[in-house]
Order: structure tokens, then sequence, then C-alpha cells
């Protein structure tokens, strides 16, 4: 059995070491795809809650999405001191959509310890660009 279910957030990023405007802060409407697939229902019939998906949402939604690195000290500074920590989403890798697919499945895998299923995330940083994982 699969379900699938989709939301977006909004979301500024940068990205550290590359040449050209994706190196400055901007931001996008992104749209995440989850595709779950498993075979064992559980006791009121659902194979996983799609409430799942807010609390993910909420951890990027209207966040500055940004590597731990020398490079955004300046960034993560301003922003803290401006906005709050929680305005924040700090990843040890580049928030690239392929990136970001890659946290949300290992977060997806994380919640679902106990259940034997599979996932699929698509992520787009815009309306015809996307990076999809599956494990």
């Amino acid at each position: 059995m699969k379900i699938k279910t989709e939301f977006s957030f909004d979301a500024a990023h940068r990205l550290v070491g590359y040449e050209g405007k994706r190196s400055n802060l901007h931001g996008h409407t992104w749209k995440v795809e989850i595709e779950v697939e498993g075979e064992k229902l559980d006791d009121i019939g659902m194979l996983w809650d799609f409430t799942n998906v807010k609390k993910i949402k909420e951890h990027y939604d209207h966040k500055t999405i940004l590597k731990i690195c020398k490079e955004n000290q300046d960034f993560v500074y301003y922003i803290t001191k401006t906005c709050g920590s929680d305005s924040l989403c700090l990843m040890h890798d580049n928030p690239t959509p392929e990136n970001i697919a890659k946290y949300i499945l290992d977060t997806l895998k994380i919640m679902n310890k106990k259940n034997n299923l599979s996932f699929k995330v698509k992520v787009w940083e815009s309306p015809k660009s996307y990076a999809e994982v599956e494990r």
C-alpha cells in the first residue's frame, strides 16, 4: 500500500562555496512530497499518520536555513539577534534541495522506527526543479 501527501513552506537559504547568485541569501516557496509504502495498517486502519508532516513543516517554515560553518557566522549572529534563534534552521550540509530531502527522509525514519515503512521524499525549490530520495 502507498499513501502520499504534500505540503509547502517558505524559507530562505544560501549556498556556501557556490559561485553565483545562490551564494546570496534568497528565499523560495519550497514544496515537499512524501510517499509512504508499507504492508501493515495500524489498529485504526492507518498506514501512517499524515499529521506527522506538521512537525516537519514547522521545522522549516519561515526559517532561514543555513549550513553551520565559518562563512555563515555573521548571518547566524545577525538573524539570532534581530529575529531570534527560532527563526533559524541550521544544517551540517548546504541547504540544497538534495540535502533537505535527505534530512526529511532521515527525520521520517527516526519518527517511524517501530514501523516497517519505506519513504520517498521529493523537495522542489522551484516549480520545475526537485530532488528525490528514498529508502
